[in-house]
């Protein structure tokens, strides 16, 4: 069988993708299944197109990827069967955006982020509240707060939760960061600053004025 004979039998053109020829080789068996000599004729048209795919590939010729590589299963990317479905749509919809918060925006939210820092700093400053205000557990109470805050406003703005939380925890990893820096230069268990002792004090600081900026101008 020549060359145009399988192809004319397959009814693809010269060059075609082996897919194409796959699909071809199937609708034409199927067309004529009960007749052997038939079913032999277009076995031997697809061996040829294949074996000529094969040879073009050793000689370096360009052909389509899908022929180039049929005898090779596609390798998935890294990571991408680990991810979950929802957290690539988050990711896929992550970048975000800045726009000026509106008057009653900057208002409400300046105050509940004020409320918890000046909360923050009573719990490391004063000696006159309860221990039950000042424990070491308290910092991480104003956070979660603080947390649940951003979330509250990000999805007021038409976010879905799954970004809103993303652009939390980052903004959380920034405060933390820049706290943490600022903190190891004062030092503030060895020397107090302003009356606070606590590190985690001065880190719950800067992580609640993160959360205050990111619920305000990120969208």
């Amino acid at each position: 069988m020549t060359l145009e004979g399988a192809l004319k039998l397959l009814g693809v053109a010269e060059g075609a993708s082996f897919d194409d020829i796959m699909r071809a080789k199937n609708a034409v068996l199927a067309s004529c299944k009960d007749d052997q000599d038939a079913v032999a004729q277009v076995e031997a048209a697809y061996d040829m197109l294949l074996m000529q795919s094969l040879s073009q590939r050793r000689a370096g010729k360009v052909v389509d990827n899908s022929i180039r590589y049929a005898d090779v299963k596609p390798v998935k990317s890294a990571g991408s069967g680990t991810v979950p479905q929802w957290m690539q749509a988050t990711m896929k919809n992550a970048p975000v955006t800045f726009e000026a918060p509106s008057s009653s925006s900057l208002g409400i939210q300046s105050c509940v982020y004020g409320a918890l820092m000046v909360f923050t700093y009573a719990s490391g400053s004063a000696t006159y509240l309860p221990s039950t205000y000042t424990s070491p557990d308290v910092p991480g109470f104003i956070l979660a707060t603080g947390f649940g805050a951003s979330l509250y406003f990000l999805t007021k703005k038409n976010m879905n939760l799954g970004k809103a939380a993303l652009i939390t925890v980052g903004g959380l990893a920034v405060g933390a960061t820049v706290g943490s820096a600022v903190e190891n230069w004062l030092q503030v268990d060895v020397v107090p600053f302003l009356g606070v002792h606590s590190p985690a004090v001065v880190v719950s600081e800067f992580i609640l004025f993160s959360q205050l900026l990111v619920s305000l101008f990120v969208r």
